[in-house]
């Protein structure tokens, strides 16, 4: 295979070791209790933002080891076309990118793949798109995302309120104050967007917290929990740092408690039953097409 760049990467990418390949599916049935979502479609293999407690670190793979997960990403060059050979699946489905990477991760600069991806998708006009980042950089989308109408949101993960928290466990990733201006930006464009308080880290302000996204546009919040991989070593960090209540069920519970003050629950509204059908009126005959008619 031709190497995308005949010397060296550009400088954004010297540390990431990128190893494009040729990927022989793209989309993964799926099923997410929240979302309910048909396809998983993720453009990359890996990320670039290493997020230190990320379960996709488990993934079996035989090229690289789990601590390191953040080194190197493996773009899926032909992620765009495997998804238009296969959109005869998404009639009617709905897709979440991404699940395994974040598909504005520093490289999609470079490749696109995840632009390319919903391009495509913009062509299935009965598909529901929802778009999962934590980087600002899904703005330079915007006019794409905006022309999918109310079929695609987008949803925005901000774990913490508290950027110092960030610098530890997301130290390669956006700062919180940009991905915050990002929700609000998409949100001005008309854009829908749900604030993902996953998985959650020590928050300063629960209730502040909760204000900040609602003023940001979002009209939907939701917290989950942090996955340990066995033996993980990101216990140690959580410990050391005073920060092992997040994995207790209460202080979660008091965090969603705070953001469903300010975004309620909304039951799906009551269906009337429909009114009995009426005496059924039985019609004169008509000849049918073979039917003689004297």
């Amino acid at each position: 295979m031709t190497p995308l760049w005949p010397s060296e990467p550009p400088l954004l990418f010297k540390d990431l070791l990128v190893e494009p390949e040729e990927a022989k599916s793209i989309l993964r049935p799926q099923k997410d209790e929240r979302y309910g979502f048909g396809f998983a479609l993720s453009p990359y293999r890996g990320c670039g933002h290493g997020c230190r407690y990320c379960y996709v670190r488990e993934y079996p793979n035989a090229l690289h080891r789990p601590e390191d997960w953040g080194g190197w990403v493996a773009p899926k060059l032909n992620a765009p076309e495997l998804l238009w050979s296969q959109r005869h699946k998404l009639h009617g489905a709905r897709v979440f990118m991404a699940s395994a990477t974040d598909p504005y991760q520093p490289l999609e600069r470079q490749y696109r793949l995840s632009r390319r991806c919903l391009e495509v998708l913009l062509l299935c006009p009965t598909t529901e798109v929802i778009v999962h980042t934590r980087s600002p950089l899904v703005l330079q989308d915007l006019d794409l995302l905006r022309a999918f109408g109310d079929r695609l949101s987008v949803g925005l993960s901000i774990p913490t309120d508290d950027d110092t928290v960030r610098q530890i466990v997301e130290p390669h990733a956006p700062a919180i104050p940009s991905r915050w201006a990002a929700a609000e930006r998409l949100a001005a464009a008309g854009i829908q967007v749900t604030i993902g308080i996953a998985p959650l880290m020590a928050v300063h302000d629960a209730k502040a917290f909760a204000r900040r996204a609602k003023a940001s546009g979002a009209t939907q919040a939701w917290v989950g929990g942090l996955r340990l991989l066995k033996q993980d070593p990101f216990y140690k960090v959580l410990a050391d740092h005073g920060w092992l209540k997040v994995l207790d069920p209460e202080y979660k519970e008091g965090i969603r408690q705070a953001f469903e003050e300010v975004f309620p629950h909304r039951k799906p509204p009551r269906v009337p039953m429909p009114p009995p059908p009426p005496a059924a009126i039985v019609m004169p005959r008509q000849p049918g097409l073979f039917d003689r008619v004297s």
